[in-house]
């Protein structure tokens, strides 16, 4: 429990996680900070029983800073070539690393937008149409606002190390309807036109700047028919897809440590309209079936995903802690899933679900590096078959409440069963099976002055079970110890 609550930048441990071999306390500097306030004006306007229209306009700002320890930055890698030059920083310092420091890495955004929608009732349905516009703009850079030593020659306090622009515009036309010829049958179709430019603009020091767009069609189908008043089942069929995210293209917050835009290299430069990640597209069967009674439900569901590109995780994390992540050929994700509740008497009910599903990659293939007689070469390895790092084949969720008057009380388990933290199914890259228990109250008081008021507690883990949560690669994040939530609310 003692290294649990140890706040350490670095560390390694035995198989077991009993023995901590090499362990480095984070700095007391390392915070984050960030703000996020959120401006909205929604309307509804009725024009009659049938035409309705709806918008939400929107503008978000952001601002905050992270900051973390720098104390791995050698001087031997090449990539903090630039960085010394730029900083200041040479061999001087120790020879094979910089000085000890703390970094920062700030980000400050601005997001506004326009979300339409027209509702027409027409009798045997219903059919939506409406859009999505988003213009963001963000500011990144870097900056060392600690150091044990700083360059002998006059060193600016407010030096970046790395600064750059995002943009990202967003538009997209949809259409959604539902069509209920008769009582037992429901059709519905779903339609979507979407455009996303991602770019980089006004980078520093390295000059590197791209601007990319995807354009995707996403449709969908389904059909539910009602055997009678108890029974239904239902089928859909849909194809979507995903652009990377920015940080897949161009990690410019490690420029400074080797991160390079990724894009077909040509004579020294890129060619920006090739990026080497591709978007990830999707197509999905699901089959259903499903029965309920006035007092108990439940619901089975059959999925087949089929992806070609999907986005998986690598195992390794960037300097700020995320999951790095690249394309899979193809892959694939099948299962059942279960739902249902059932009320067992005038106090009690009960609720839960269940997935059993199977994640493997189906064609994927990676490069990397080994010796062959002393000479370290790039080598290509199949993963064709493994597991996808971060799904577990098991989950489930089990609820039971208990009502009587003013008070609603509910113990919660959660079972995730084991997963690997990386697609090469390593033994010691695994996370192992694990069971939470959650205790929820609610106390409703008589109305005050108009309003209702409640208070709300929770005990999270309440065993205190000691377990790891989620890892990527060899880095596994511990679950918090039993721990406590309180607060009280009031709508007026």
């Amino acid at each position: 429990q003692t290294l649990r609550r140890a706040n350490y930048s670095y560390w390694e441990a035995d198989n077991a996680w009993k023995v901590v071999t090499y362990a480095v306390q984070q700095k007391p500097q390392a915070i984050e900070t960030f703000s996020q306030p959120h401006y909205e004006l929604m309307n509804e306007y009725r024009f009659d029983s049938t035409l309705t229209f709806a918008n939400t306009l929107f503008y978000y700002t952001g601002e905050g800073s992270f900051d973390y320890d720098g104390d791995w930055i050698w001087y031997d890698n090449n990539a903090t070539d630039w960085f010394q030059s730029y900083a200041g920083y040479d061999s001087t310092y120790g020879m094979s690393r910089f000085p000890s420091m703390v970094l920062r890495g700030f980000v400050g955004n601005k997001q506004w937008g326009w979300l339409p929608r027209v509702d027409i009732n027409y009798g045997a349905g219903k059919l939506s149409v409406g859009g999505e516009l988003r213009v963001h703009r963000s500011t990144h850079w870097g900056g060392i606002p600690f150091a044990s030593e700083y360059p002998t020659a006059a060193f600016d306090p407010d030096f970046h190390f790395y600064e750059y622009n995002g943009v990202k515009d967003i538009f997209s036309l949809f259409a959604h309807a539902i069509h209920t010829p008769n009582d037992k049958l429901t059709l519905m179709g779903d339609l979507q036109l979407v455009s996303n430019r991602y770019g980089i603009e006004n980078e520093k020091f390295l000059q590197n700047s791209f601007d990319q767009n995807y354009v995707f069609v996403n449709p969908k189908l389904g059909v539910n028919y009602n055997v009678d008043s108890q029974w239904n089942t239902y089928l859909s069929l849909a194809y979507t897809s995903r652009e990377p995210r920015l940080k897949n293209l161009y990690a410019a917050e490690e420029a400074y440590y080797g991160a390079v835009p990724q894009f077909e290299q040509l004579n020294g430069g890129y060619n920006y309209s090739n990026p080497l990640v591709k978007p990830e597209h999707l197509f999905d069967i699901e089959l259903g079936v499903g029965y309920q009674e006035p007092e108990a439900r439940i619901t089975a569901n059959l999925f087949w995903m089929e992806f070609t590109d999907e986005l998986v995780k690598s195992g390794q994390l960037d300097i700020f802690g995320q999951p790095i992540t690249g394309n899979a050929n193809r892959s694939r994700h099948i299962g059942l899933e279960v739902d249902g509740a059932a009320r067992l008497n005038k106090e009690i009910s009960v609720s839960g679900n269940l997935s059993l599903s199977r994640n493997r990659l189906v064609e994927h293939t990676v490069f990397v590096e080994t010796s062959i007689a002393g000479n370290s070469i790039i080598v290509p390895l199949s993963l064709d078959g493994n597991s996808i790092a971060g799904f577990p084949d098991v989950l489930w969720n089990v609820r039971v409440t208990y009502n009587y008057r003013s008070i609603t009380s509910s113990l919660i388990a959660k079972y995730v069963g084991s997963f690997y933290t990386d697609n090469f199914e390593l033994g010691e890259h695994k996370n192992d099976e694990y069971t939470a228990i959650n205790f929820e109250f609610l106390y409703s008081f008589p109305r005050v002055f108009n309003a209702d008021i409640a208070f709300r507690a929770e005990v999270r883990n309440l065993l205190n079970k000691l377990y790891m949560m989620n890892g990527e690669g060899d880095a596994f994040v511990p679950a918090a110890e039993r721990n406590y939530l309180f607060g009280i609310t009031a709508n007026f």
